[in-house]
């Protein structure tokens, strides 16, 4: 009986460490760019990350869920509106705040950090529940759902950076985010499209909106 309350525990601890992996990864990164993000406001993120997937899971609910046979409109609604909206919208919402009460929101390149944190927190935490199923879907999240909810974080972070001063280019980083997190949820849930594409189109997402962690506040 001990030891197997012992393994549950290792399973736990296995879990929530391989869970966590991206986001000990950023962390370690971030303190070799010298990005001037403090451990504090480091786990903010985090957490706002985590708030805001209760949000959206509480949002979703409202929603029905997608059928197996659904039509092609109820299966873009599904991916667009009920996941990819609902989601950023919740994003959006804990970032605001948090960006707007730190010096960190008042930099490009800070904010689309702590966006990028709160992305890893969502998906950590996301990642965590459905492990509690299956400890192996983690390891598959780590490279699909981990870097997708990163790069939307990245465009969250920096469209609430740009708001106040190009509201135009903040409309687009977010639209461009649901976009991006569309397509992904498309692939995964549509029959007709392989889905071990979701992990290219991940990747792909992160390494193309990486950028704005380095571009000039003007741009």
């Amino acid at each position: 009986m001990e030891s197997e309350k012992m393994n549950s525990y290792l399973i736990l601890l296995l879990l929530i460490l391989t869970a966590a992996l991206p986001v000990i990864i950023l962390y370690i990164w971030i303190r070799a760019e010298r990005f001037p993000i403090g451990l504090p406001w480091f786990l903010a993120s985090l957490a706002a990350g985590i708030i805001s997937l209760v949000i959206a899971a509480f949002s979703q609910s409202f929603f029905p869920a997608p059928a197996a046979a659904a039509s092609l409109g109820a299966l873009f609604f599904a991916v667009f509106i009920r996941i990819a909206l609902v989601e950023e919208l919740s994003r959006l919402f804990t970032l605001f705040p948090l960006l707007k009460t730190c010096s960190m929101g008042r930099d490009l390149n800070l904010s689309a950090a702590m966006g990028l944190a709160a992305g890893l927190g969502f998906a950590a935490a996301e990642n965590a529940f459905y492990g509690m199923a299956d400890i192996n879907v983690v390891l598959l999240r780590i490279f699909t759902a981990a870097p997708l909810h990163g790069a939307c974080g990245i465009r969250a972070g920096a469209a609430v950076f740009k708001f106040p001063r190009q509201p135009v280019k903040a409309v687009y980083l977010f639209i461009s985010a649901i976009v991006i997190h569309g397509a992904y949820n498309l692939i995964i849930l549509s029959p007709a499209i392989p889905s071990v594409l979701a992990i290219p189109t991940a990747l792909l997402a992160l390494l193309v909106s990486l950028p704005q962690l380095k571009a000039s506040d003007d741009e």
